[in-house]
C-alpha cells in the first residue's frame, strides 16, 4: 500500500453530520441528562439503584465519548480499521443490555419520584439509541461484507454501423 492511499489522522467534523455521528451525540445526551437527573435525586434506600444506574450512565458516556474522539480524528481508521466495525458493534450491544437493565432498576426504585422516573425515561432514550446504532453497524458490516464478496466485471461493448449507399439505377 501506497502512502497515499493510508488513511490520516485529521479533524472529520462532518462525522457529526452522518448517522454514526448523530447517534453519537443523542447517547451523549441522553447519558449527560440521565446522570444529571439522578445526582440530583435524593436517596430513597441503601439497596445501591442510584449507585448502579450512575455507573452504568457514566461508563457509557466516558467510553462514548472517547469513541467519538477517535471517529472525528480518523483513528479508528489508521491503527485497526478491519476491526472497527466490530468492536462497535459489540460496544452498542453491551451498553444497551446494561442501559436496558439500569433502566428498570431505576424505573422500580422511583417511588413517587419524578427525578427517578425522568432518569428511567433518559436511561430508555439512551438504551434505544444505542440499539439504532448496534442495527446501523450491523446493517454497515452487511455491506461491507457483500460489498467483498462481490467481483466488479466491466465489459465494453463497440458497436459499429455501417452504412452504405446504393447507386441510383437510370
Amino acid at each position: 500500500m501506497e502512502d497515499d492511499e493510508r488513511p490520516r489522522l485529521g479533524c472529520r467534523l462532518n462525522y457529526v453530520r452522518k448517522l454514526p455521528g448523530m447517534l453519537k451525540l443523542v447517547q451523549l445526551a441522553c447519558s449527560f441528562i440521565a446522570i444529571i437527573l439522578v445526582a440530583v435525586a435524593p436517596t430513597l434506600t441503601y439497596s445501591g439503584n442510584k449507585g448502579f444506574f450512575l455507573f452504568v450512565s457514566i461508563v457509557a458516556i466516558s467510553i462514548t465519548t472517547i469513541l467519538l474522539l477517535m471517529a472525528l480524528i480518523n483513528l479508528q481508521a489508521v491503527f485497526i480499521p478491519e476491526r472497527w466495525s466490530l468492536i462497535e458493534l459489540c460496544w452498542c450491544a453491551f451498553i444497551a443490555l446494561f442501559y436496558f437493565i439500569a433502566g428498570i432498576v431505576i424505573a422500580t426504585a422511583t417511588n413517587g419520584n419524578a427525578l427517578y422516573g425522568a432518569a428511567a425515561c433518559f436511561g430508555f432514550a439512551a438504551c434505544i439509541a444505542y440499539i439504532v446504532d448496534f442495527i446501523n453497524r450491523i446493517r454497515l458490516r452487511r455491506a461491507e461484507e457483500a460489498s467483498e464478496n462481490t467481483e466488479t466485471t466491466v465489459t465494453k461493448t463497440t458497436t459499429t454501423t455501417t452504412v452504405t449507399r446504393q447507386q441510383p439505377v437510370y
